[in-house]
């Protein structure tokens, strides 16, 4: 048996201007990101003759079928299509983290997944490998509105300031620093989930559709991804400039599209605002998921506090330095 083990992630600055449609136009986009100590898992063993199906799929549903065409999981399909894969196959995936909750999941399991088949298949690949490919089945093979970071992100691990520039070509720039100072930075992150789910493709499609006159503010907030990188570097860095970034930077992704933000998140977040928090923004492409709130620790009790009252619960998340790995199991 073949397991892959692939991190999630939270980006802070850059979102959606990782889009085809912004960067080819604007010479280039740019996100920070971290990935987190929440994965996809996928596993993959050779399925035996004694079944009469040939492929056996367990992820949110089951899936019995004899031809890779006949299933109905896009990812899976496309990838054993991509890899020209036709062996009798047992995938199964498990998530640490509900889907569709703005953590990257699918992009998460479509470079695990092809990560694993390639070690079916005793095929070494890179990172950057992995990231392209994924990111050529979910954008351009199975055209969801998209960027690319979430298979960067999932495939190099860590801390990232990524660069999409017009020619196609990506950098990845790690951001290292102190292991006191990424501790700082995780703790002053309160992740709240929202018990809200939505496919990303509903409020991408529209986010992208309306690119050409949000040009303005996609711009502002690329810029502010290199903002937040020169302010970790920063000598004289605090979690209260970086989260007065991130603040500023959810307020002009709320202008991208009209199904980001909704009313019970305004409230959320107005909350958390008036109790000392600095900055925040809902992960992924809004609409529910993880709300991010950056606060110092003395105020972190009371903002808790108040937000379970309307119901919602904080999460802990630790940065994770590690992308996208596999094992094999005897």
């Amino acid at each position: 048996m073949i397991v892959s083990k692939t991190p999630l992630r939270i980006s802070f600055a850059g979102g959606g201007t990782d889009f085809p449609s912004f960067y080819n136009s604007n010479e280039y986009g740019a996100v920070l990101s971290t990935c987190i100590d929440s994965y996809i898992y996928v596993s993959i063993k050779k399925h035996s003759s004694l079944f009469d199906e040939r492929f056996r799929l367990n992820y949110s549903e089951a899936e019995l079928v004899n031809e890779v065409d006949d299933i109905k999981n896009a990812i899976i399909r496309e990838c054993l299509r991509f890899l020209q894969i036709d062996d009798r196959l047992y995938i199964s995936t498990i998530a640490d983290a509900p889907a569709m909750s703005g953590l990257g999941s699918s992009s998460a399991f479509c470079v695990g997944l092809l990560n694993a088949l390639y070690k079916y298949r005793r095929i070494a690949v890179s990172p950057g490998r992995l990231a392209e490919e994924a990111a050529h089945i979910e954008i351009d093979v199975l055209k969801r509105p998209m960027g690319k970071q979430d298979h960067y992100a999932a495939a190099f691990g860590g801390l990232n300031y990524f660069v999409f520039y017009s020619d196609g070509t990506v950098t990845v720039k790690p951001v290292v620093l102190s292991d006191h100072l990424i501790v700082h930075l995780s703790d002053s992150m309160i992740s709240f989930w929202t018990r809200q789910t939505r496919p990303a493709e509903s409020v991408l499609a529209e986010q992208e559709m309306n690119t050409g006159k949000n040009n303005e503010v996609l711009v502002a907030m690329r810029n502010q991804a290199l903002d937040l990188m020169k302010l970790l570097y920063d000598e004289h860095f605090s979690i209260e400039k970086f989260g007065r970034v991130v603040h500023e930077g959810w307020v002009m992704k709320r202008q991208l599209a009209s199904k980001i933000c909704n009313d019970a998140i305004n409230t959320y977040y107005e909350i958390a605002m008036q109790h000392g928090a600095y900055g925040g923004k809902i992960s992924g492409a809004g609409g529910g998921g993880f709300l991010n709130i950056f606060a110092s620790s003395d105020t972190q009790d009371e903002i808790v506090a108040e937000l379970k009252k309307l119901g919602i619960a904080p999460y802990k998340f630790n940065f994770a330095a590690r992308g996208t790995t596999v094992i094999e199991v005897e």
